[in-house]
């Protein structure tokens, strides 16, 4: 590549859910009491940086940090400890906050990245948006293909998700428990204002005019309306994938995670060949190999692919940015979790292998 690819940091992080907060009281509670070595490294970036063999190639600038204030990231100054609360990062995601970070990164590529190749490696998914923006701008929507790696598709409102969340826990024997950390929140009453974040972010984006459905690709979405979902009556179900499968009318092209590598490798493939844009952005959300190949996601809805399944969409996007002709614009790793970075939980017998996966699949594409 003739464009220098310029690694950097976006560690927006500001998830409500007790686990997460508590992950980070107990963070700072260990600061307060002098564990300097807790600090070491202070998110994503930091420890790939640290780890990664690949992104210590000349080719890749690194160009530090999108400033991110200390209660909002994933290890907070211990002078915040008093906003690491639930009410705190409630009214950030209720008052649009992820908006605002999303605008203010755009402001942020156009000045330290462009003309070069953005690597953003952080947590909250939804300033992939402001990114995107840029692009949109810059080269038009109709020129943009955006292939998103995630377990999720981050165009449903939350309502939805809750409302899904709702039935499976009437009916868990039926379909299983779905949305686990939302079904935490339904006792009391609950109302999720429609925002921008993490989980609607594409919704806001195509509405915008920013992405073309149509040139929308999502590989290995856990959330795709199986089978006997269509078939259920209630109407929480019924709104869901009526919701859901508008933007496949639309012209979003699924890849549900089957669990069957090479019928998704011929489903992406067949994806891919229909798409005759000049500019392609590539978004990998880490959870779309939670609790497989991957430890170290924000999110654990569902099991996610394996490496192979990695690697292959790896291959495929290779061949088809080379066959087509296709510019990569950009790309970016997200919904990390900074914790789980090379956790080893011995009594399981596994290990996280976030970064060397990664490594792995940029070498394949790049």
């Amino acid at each position: 590549m003739s464009k220098e690819i310029k690694v950097f940091g976006a560690s927006l992080d500001p998830s409500d859910t007790q686990t997460k907060i508590s992950i980070k009281q107990a963070y700072l509670s260990a600061l307060a009491s002098g564990d300097k070595e807790k600090s070491k490294f202070l998110d994503a970036y930091d420890v790939f940086i640290a780890h990664s063999k690949y992104l210590g190639l000349p080719n890749f600038k690194k160009i530090g940090k999108f400033p991110v204030e200390s209660w909002l990231r994933p290890k907070p100054d211990l002078e915040d400890f008093q906003f690491v609360n639930p009410l705190d990062f409630r009214i950030f995601l209720d008052s649009n906050g992820c908006k605002e970070y999303s605008d203010e990164i755009e402001q942020f590529i156009e000045e330290k990245v462009l003309p070069d190749i953005p690597l953003m490696i952080g947590a909250d998914h939804s300033l992939t948006g402001g990114i995107l923006s840029v692009f949109s701008d810059r080269f038009r929507a109709e020129n943009i293909t955006l292939i998103m790696l995630d377990g999720h598709f981050d165009a449903i409102p939350p309502k939805l998700r809750l409302d899904l969340a709702k039935y499976s826990k009437d009916h868990k024997e039926e379909i299983g428990i779905l949305f686990p950390e939302l079904v935490e929140s339904i006792n009391g009453k609950l109302e999720i204002p429609r925002t921008y974040n993490c989980g609607t972010f594409l919704y806001y984006l195509i509405k915008e005019g920013k992405i073309k459905p149509e040139n929308l690709i999502v590989f290995g979405c856990m959330d795709y309306p199986r089978d006997e979902f269509r078939s259920i009556k209630d109407p929480r179900v019924k709104s869901y994938v009526d919701f859901y499968l508008s933007y496949e009318k639309k012209g979003v092209k699924f890849i549900p995670n089957s669990g069957d590598n090479e019928k998704m490798k011929k489903q992406f493939e067949e994806a891919l060949q229909s798409i005759n844009t000049p500019y392609v952005y590539v978004s990998i959300d880490v959870d779309v190999g939670a609790l497989n190949a991957i430890l170290a996601s924000r999110f654990y809805d569902y099991t996610g692919v394996n490496e192979e399944c990695l690697y292959n969409a790896a291959k495929s996007l290779k061949n088809f940015i080379h066959t087509k002709k296709v510019e990569l614009v950009g790309l970016d790793i997200m919904e990390v979790e900074t914790y789980f970075l090379n956790l080893k939980l011995k009594k399981f017998g596994k290990a996280d292998n976030t970064i060397e996966i990664m490594d792995k699949f940029l070498e394949i594409l790049l």
